[in-house]
């Protein structure tokens, strides 16, 4: 396999906290899928973990742009859950050729990521 693209992105928690009690379900609607809603809202801090899936968001998008992707990629046709070990497993909805890994990690008030996109 080859590394066509990567990407990484850091996120304050608070600008997303903000973000989503200013915008409520319009916000989320518009960034997150059902199941990333779902998985956020069941944690004892919600905002730290839509921060991470922003910040693995953003860092998708920048791996699969450096692979020669030249169209908008939304926010809701990247979907990051988690698998039964607990490590995030990326989804795309756009057509491109390769696989996307994404590590996420985050603490109270910043939430990092990083992204790669193997052929």
């Amino acid at each position: 396999m080859a590394i066509k693209g990567i990407g990484s992105d850091i996120v304050e928690v608070s600008r997303i906290k903000r973000l989503t009690e200013t915008y409520g379900a319009r916000f989320s609607k518009r960034v997150f899928t059902k199941g990333e809603t779902a998985y956020c809202e069941s944690k004892e801090h919600p905002e730290v973990h839509f921060a991470g899936r922003f910040a693995a968001k953003e860092a998708i998008a920048k791996a699969v742009y450096q692979s020669g992707y030249n169209e908008v990629i939304p926010f809701s046709d990247i979907e990051i859950l988690n698998d039964t070990e607990g490590r995030p497993m990326v989804s795309l909805l756009i057509h491109i050729q390769g696989t996307c890994m994404v590590t996420i990690s985050h603490e109270k008030s910043m939430a990092i990521a990083f992204a790669i996109l193997e052929s």
